[in-house]
Order: structure tokens, then C-alpha cells, then sequence
């Protein structure tokens, strides 16, 4: 461990960072953590689950005192790489006009308008991030208090040797960001945590900045200080969309999470199924600030090691990570709040994008709403080919997006272009191999099959 130390040191990584990388690197030496006991552990049953619909709305004299205490932070280190695009996926226009960011801010200037009170945002960045948000949290000046700081950045471990790479020869691609579990490290060591229970804000909502549905909540937050809830993770019920997304399961009186990467290899294909785990995490998680004041004076809480296996270059990689949701172990009384399905609305592909800039989605103070003139329950099933898998195909090819109100499918790939606000309706499946198509302004199509 003293040479990997010097190692560390001699790339700049010293201190507490440094520290908290010789932790993950100790245990990765140790070997992934596999569940043992797969036979017996399963969801906790809807019956044993805490549902949002049961939870009584505040009493709305006590709830400017309670958004008193709340701290919102979004997790704002990713890239729109999934969609072919460089730069920080929360400057992405949404809708509008407006990105993600602008959003998140929308959002939090109604609340405190309403309310007269003073909700900050924190953005957690990555160093990927964290220029060009910095930038571009300029225009916001007076309409809010945000707080932004780069979290943590680790060398990548050759898988072959152990070695680092070299920034020399692999330039920014010899770092990268260590999940988002990075976030108790950081707000510790940086004084954040101390400075927000200085001020008396106690209870934190975070959540992925690219997820659309996860704003405030006057009913969960109420449900935390009115019960002293250490640490609260919503959970929404699982389809064959979310196979990969971690959940909770009980392992004697407490919760614990469980990643993909934590399955048994023989195991996963039975994770991915929505018959053992009935949920997911939607990555929306409530922490009450002096809960974990309390744990963190007894040292790191010691996450469950996530290895995600990457290739820089033609060189097999190891990054050492952890999520934030895996606190939950640590946490006598925690909870996991069964949520409607619209507080998790994530982009990651064009086709997320797709529907919530289409007339589906209504803006209200930064919120998404459903359109109520929308009559059929579930959200149409959208799949993008090439060109408009990706953000420069997408926008090049949709000069309007379409009236989608009555659509139930929508699979689209080739060379077509939509130059007006057409008109989709029922299943529709749109190809062009050979040749190229335009669809004009108004057209209609409806249970319409292009091949």
C-alpha cells in the first residue's frame, strides 16, 4: 500500500482523497462482495413497504418551517453520451427552450416564492461537468442560492498489472468520477455538511439531475421530520424497461441494497426478472443531515464496492465506485417509499427526450405534467435506429416534433425527415434503407407501417 500511496501522490491524489481511494482499492484486492444467501432474500412485500399514496398531506402552517430545513441536490457529473453528446447532460434543452438545469432552478424559485422560504440547490459535479455548469450557473445570479462542487477524481486501474494509467499518455481518460456514494466523503470533508446544520437545514433530497420526475415532495418531506426518518429511498414498481436498476431487499431488521454488480454471474438473468424483485430504486434518496452527522463522526461509512469494468484506449480498465443508496444499511428505521412511476422520469436516450418534448408533457413551474388531453394510460413505446439515436441525427431530422397524444408505439429509424408537425396516432413503425422520406406538415399517420 506505501508504493501505490507515492503513486497516488505523485499524480496529485494526497489527503483525504487519497485515502478514501486506498479504502475502495483494499477491498477491490479483497474481491467482489457476491450475496450469498440469493435462495432467501426478495423484495420487502407491498404490504411491508411504506406506499406515497397513504401519506397524509402536510398542514400547510407547518410547512414553511419544514421547507426551512430542506437541502435539494441533484447529482450533475454526467455526460449525454448515451445520446452522442459531449457536454454536461443537465445543459440538454428539455422543452421550451429550457434544459434540465434551468428546470431544477424553475422549479425551486416557485417553491420559495409560494412559500416565502429559501430552498438552495446543490449540484454535485464531476470534473467532466464542472466548468461548463459553472458557466452556466452565471445567468441564475439573485434568483437563487446554488452551491456547486466537483466531487472526487480517481485513477484508473489497468486491469492486467494494477498499474494507474498515465495521464500523459491518456490525458483526461486517466480519471474519472467514483459514483455517486462519493457524496458523503465529499460533503464531510468539505464542510458542507457542518455549514447546512449551521444553518438549520437537516433534511436533503437528492436525486439524478436528468430525471425529470423527481422534484421536492411536500408529503415525503413531512413524513421525515414529523417520524425522524434517518434515510428514505423511493422505490417504484419494476417493469422489463428497469431489468439492471438496483433494489432493496431485508437482510435481518434492516435494509440493504443490492446492485447488478453484487449478483451471482449465474444469478443476474433472475435478478433482471420482475418476479423476485417487485421494485426499484429510482435513485431518489432522503437523508436526515444529523443521522448521518452522527454516523460520519464515527468514520466512513464503509460502502458496498461497486467494480465497473471499462475499456480507455484498447486498454482494459477497473474503476472503483459506490452508490449512495447503499447508506441504507447503516441506518436503523430507514425506509423504502413505494412512489408513483411519475417520479422517476429519466432521459437517457433520444427517445426519453422524444416524448417529453412532445405535447405528452405540459410545463408547470418547471415540472413535467401530463397532458390530460393524453386518454390512453401508458406512455407510448418509443425506439430510435440510426440517425435518431443519436442528438445531432435527432434535431437535424425533427424540425417539429409531432402531435403524439394518441400514440401508442412508435418504432423510427433511417433516412427521414419530419419538416412540420405531423400527426401520429395508434402503432406506427417508420423506415427508410432505401431511398430517403418526408413527412410534410399536418400529415397523418396513423397504424402506419414503413419498411
Amino acid at each position: 500500500m506505501e508504493s501505490l500511496l507515492k503513486k497516488l501522490s505523485e499524480v496529485g491524489l494526497e489527503g483525504p482523497e487519497a485515502e478514501y481511494f486506498l479504502s475502495l482499492y483494499k477491498k477491490f484486492q479483497q474481491g467482489p462482495a457476491k450475496v450469498a444467501e440469493w435462495e432467501s432474500i426478495q423484495s420487502p412485500h407491498a404490504s411491508e413497504m411504506l406506499s406515497w399514496d397513504n401519506l397524509p398531506s402536510p398542514d400547510s402552517a407547518q410547512l414553511e418551517n419544514y421547507l426551512s430545513r430542506l437541502v435539494v441536490c441533484k447529482l450533475n457529473g454526467g455526460l449525454g453520451t448515451s445520446m452522442g453528446c459531449s457536454g454536461p447532460k443537465s445543459l440538454i434543452v428539455v422543452k421550451e427552450g429550457k434544459t434540465f438545469l434551468d428546470l431544477m432552478v424553475d422549479q425551486l424559485v416557485a417553491a420559495n416564492r409560494k412559500y416565502n422560504t429559501k430552498i438552495p440547490l446543490v449540484l454535485m459535479n464531476s470534473f467532466y461537468t464542472q466548468a461548463e455548469t459553472a458557466r452556466a450557473l452565471e445567468s441564475y445570479s439573485g434568483l437563487l442560492s446554488i452551491e456547486a462542487f466537483e466531487q472526487s477524481r480517481f485513477p484508473r486501474i489497468q486491469k492486467t498489472d494494477g498499474s494507474l494509467l498515465d495521464e500523459k499518455e491518456f490525458g483526461r481518460e486517466a480519471w474519472y468520477p467514483p459514483g455517486h456514494g462519493d457524496f458523503y466523503h465529499c460533503i464531510a470533508n468539505r464542510g458542507l455538511l457542518d455549514n447546512w446544520l449551521r444553518q438549520g437545514r437537516d433534511i436533503l433530497f437528492l436525486s439524478n439531475s436528468d430525471n425529470l420526475g423527481a422534484v421536492w415532495d411536500e408529503k415525503i418531506l413531512t413524513y421525515m421530520i414529523e417520524h425522524d426518518v434517518p434515510f428514505l429511498m423511493e422505490l417504484t414498481p419494476k417493469t422489463l424497461a428497469d431489468v439492471k436498476g438496483g433494489t432493496i431487499y431485508n437482510e435481518g431488521d434492516r435494509l440493504r441494497l443490492l446492485e447488478i454488480a453484487q449478483v451471482p454471474e449465474e444469478r443476474v438473468d433472475e435478478f433482471c426478472n420482475v418476479e423476485k424483485f417487485s421494485t426499484f430504486s429510482t435513485n431518489n434518496i432522503w437523508i436526515n443531515l444529523r443521522s448521518l452527522a452522527k454516523k460520519l463522526e464515527r468514520g466512513a461509512l464503509g460502502l458496498e464496492l461497486i467494480v465497473n469494468n471499462k475499456t480507455v484506449g484498447g486498454v482494459d480498465v477497473v474503476q472503483l465506485e459506490t452508490a449512495i443508496g447503499a447508506a441504507i444499511e447503516f441506518f436503523p428505521g430507514a425506509v423504502g417509499l413505494l412512489v408513483p412511476r411519475e417520479r422517476f422520469r429519466p432521459v437517457k436516450r433520444t427517445s426519453d427526450l422524444f416524448l417529453v418534448q412532445s405535447n405528452l408533457f405540459e410545463l408547470d413551474e418547471g415540472r413535467m405534467r401530463i397532458n390530460s388531453q393524453r386518454t390512453i394510460k401508458e406512455l407510448p413505446n418509443v425506439n430510435f435506429g440510426a440517425p435518431f439515436d443519436r442528438l445531432d441525427g435527432y434535431n437535424s431530422r425533427f424540425k417539429s416534433i409531432p402531435d403524439i397524444i394518441n400514440l401508442e408505439s412508435l418504432t423510427l429509424e433511417g433516412d427521414i425527415t419530419f419538416e412540420g408537425s405531423a400527426v401520429l396516432e395508434g402503432k406506427v413503425t417508420l423506415g427508410a434503407n432505401e431511398g430517403s422520406r418526408t413527412i410534410g406538415q399536418g400529415e397523418l399517420l396513423k397504424n402506419t407501417s414503413w419498411l
